[in-house]
């Protein structure tokens, strides 16, 4: 038996993308990820100073842009549903340089979840519009962009 790296690299790109297991959850794979992944990582990314924060999220979503594109074309389908590092993306930008309690994380996730699974105007324009790797990422960061914006006056209102 031979190695095949050309598989290898495929599946380890299809892995990282699906975010191991979480995106083969039988139900909800972006809310089991956004759950699974988005919370531990938005406060490890909490822990950072705000500005290599912000540096890892931007090498993120870029590193993002290529593996979901990849995924995507291995897959042989548009934006698949097991392909869940998006909303990973998108849920920290929802909470990059916001408070990590409790409540902030539970309402994050309801925000970003609700955003991303309404996609209002310009979400949904960049959801039909922008294809590849770019159009898989790009409507879970504006969906994170929404609702950080929700997130921040939500907590500014209850003195969080």
């Amino acid at each position: 038996m031979s190695f095949d790296p050309e598989g290898f690299r495929g599946f380890f790109v299809v892995s990282i993308a699906r975010l191991g297991f979480l995106g083969k959850a039988p139900t909800a794979p972006g809310t089991v990820a956004t759950v699974g992944a988005g919370v531990p990582l938005a406060y490890l990314l909490s822990l950072c100073p705000y500005g290599w924060a912000c540096a890892i999220l931007t090498l993120l979503s870029l590193g993002a842009c290529w593996v979901c594109g990849e995924a995507e074309r291995r897959l042989g389908q548009d934006d698949p549903p097991e392909v869940v590092l998006d909303e990973l993306v998108g849920f920290l930008v929802t909470t990059l340089g916001l408070p990590m309690t409790p409540l902030s994380l539970l309402l994050a996730v309801l925000y970003f979840r609700a955003v991303d699974i309404l996609k209002p105007w310009p979400v949904c324009v960049l959801d039909r519009q922008v294809k590849g790797g770019l159009g898989i990422v790009a409507d879970d960061v504006a969906a994170g962009f929404y609702a950080h914006g929700l997130l921040a006056v939500t907590l500014t209102v209850l003195g969080s």
